[in-house]
């Protein structure tokens, strides 16, 4: 098992910022209620396809 050393990279938090943003969370809101990077919360929400953000 890889250990991380920041909460941020756990694939379990990346599934939480997903789950949060689908839900109609703000990205300040997603960071702060999982005590994570704004930048963190960015990446992620960078990668989803076009067509689901609109």
């Amino acid at each position: 098992m890889q250990e991380y050393t920041y909460q941020g990279y756990l694939p379990e938090v990346k599934q939480q910022v997903t789950d949060m943003a689908m839900n109609g969370s703000g990205m300040k809101d997603t960071a702060r209620v999982l005590k994570i990077s704004c930048n963190i919360v960015t990446q992620e929400v960078n990668k989803f396809p076009t067509t689901v953000c609109k």
